[in-house]
């Protein structure tokens, strides 16, 4: 069959690149490493909707580019007119194809021909003056059909990953550090608590907290999506939405502010990661629910480490009238619980790696302070976004 007509779309009348390819040049991300922020999303969009592939592409004038390839050698550009993604930016709304053997517009493209693609569904992502610069999109090597609870959700995700696609457009940012909603000291014998907020601009829209009852020590970090003024004053109020239900456990508390806090957050085109936890100290015991956020490195005594990773959509995100799923470990004597934002990926290859390496940073630094000292340096240095990281350390001896 012929490539899938796309003239109009291509140059601007006066023959210079399109606005759409202007904006994929902003973006200055093609060449780059595979951020976190990224591949979180296409992580979750695989284990939400159980296929083999995700992946945020941008499309220029004749190529497409994969920022999230699936697999290593996997082939990162190729021609736009290849590409099923060329019929998502043709208009609003997702494009599900549920048998691309048994449809004209696809039957003939390379991915059904060699490599077997069966099934896709994209989304447009669209930046300022509602221009689609790309696509999240699902593929499997199985025919399938796609309900529109479906189509609802994976809407949900491309809107996430507007936003993360929409900080690379903002390179200026203030070298002034001030702390943002900050807690008070808590002394809980037989732990540590530090954590450090370092703002891209004069306000953050990350927040951590932390409060203490009479057997239980609640544990926080949400991360807003946006910066400065309207992402601080989401985070205070998710923070003093939490506090009122901090004699509950996370996901009894979770549940009872979601309804409000998602409405708040969807006026504001905003939507929230979280990671809401409560301590029993006497046993270590830590109860908790990972909205989306996925950011949380288990430093144990014996050496070894563990990502904990979330299989939850953000608050605003998440679908109506499903619970949080309840998760627990246990800080052992010696053991150190770190939780950043997205935005302490910048103090490294911006990969989840870099949580690794902020543990190995953790582990030689002469104390927690100092640590946190390092990060409030390397943030103010490196980091184009808000960075916050809290600790949580038992005493070898506790």
């Amino acid at each position: 069959m012929p490539p899938i007509d796309l003239v109009g779309e291509q140059m601007d009348t006066d023959g210079s690149p399109s606005a759409r390819a202007a904006l994929v040049a902003a973006l200055d991300i093609v060449d780059a490493a595979p951020t976190e922020r990224l591949e979180r999303i296409v992580r979750i969009a695989r284990d939400l909707f159980a296929v083999p592939m995700s992946y945020v592409n941008l499309l220029d004038d004749a190529l497409l580019h994969t920022l999230t390839p699936n697999v290593p050698g996997e082939a990162t550009t190729v021609p736009l007119e290849w590409s099923f993604c060329q019929l998502t930016v043709q208009r609003p709304g997702p494009t599900v194809v549920p048998d691309t053997a048994a449809d004209p517009r696809t039957a003939d493209l390379p991915g059904v021909t060699s490599r077997g693609i069966r099934f896709y569904a994209g989304v447009p992502l669209t930046m300022p003056g509602d221009v689609a610069i790309g696509t999240l999109c699902l593929m499997d090597v199985e025919p399938r059909e796609f309900s529109p609870q479906d189509e609802a959700a994976l809407i949900d995700l491309g809107h996430w990953t507007e936003r993360a696609l929409a900080m690379g457009l903002q390179h200026d940012r203030l070298l002034e550090v001030v702390e943002a909603l900050a807690p008070q000291p808590l002394d809980v014998p037989g732990y540590r608590l530090a954590g450090i907020s370092v703002p891209y601009g004069d306000l953050s829209g990350d927040v951590h907290d932390w409060t203490a009852g009479d057997d239980a020590v609640t544990f926080t970090l949400a991360d807003i999506m946006g910066k400065e003024q309207p992402a601080a004053l989401l985070a205070a109020g998710l923070r003093a939405a939490l506090r009122q239900h901090e004699d509950l456990m996370p996901v009894a508390a979770v549940a009872a502010i979601e309804p409000r806090i998602s409405e708040d957050l969807s006026r504001a085109s905003a939507f929230a990661t979280l990671f809401h936890a409560r301590l029993t100290p006497s046993t270590g015991r830590l109860d908790f629910v990972d909205a989306g956020h996925g950011l949380v490195l288990h430093l144990r005594s014996d050496g070894t480490s563990e990502i904990r990773r979330s299989r939850d959509l953000p608050l605003g995100l998440h679908p109506g009238g499903i619970p949080f799923r309840a998760g627990a470990l246990v800080l052992e004597p010696g053991d150190t619980l770190v939780v950043t934002s997205d935005g302490a990926l910048d103090l490294g290859d911006g990969t989840i790696d870099t949580l690794t390496d902020i543990g190995r940073t953790l582990r030689r630094a002469p104390d927690t302070a100092a640590f946190l000292q390092t990060v409030r340096l390397r943030a103010a240095e490196h980091a184009e976004d808000d960075v916050t990281v809290a600790v949580l350390a038992r005493d070898a001896d506790g």
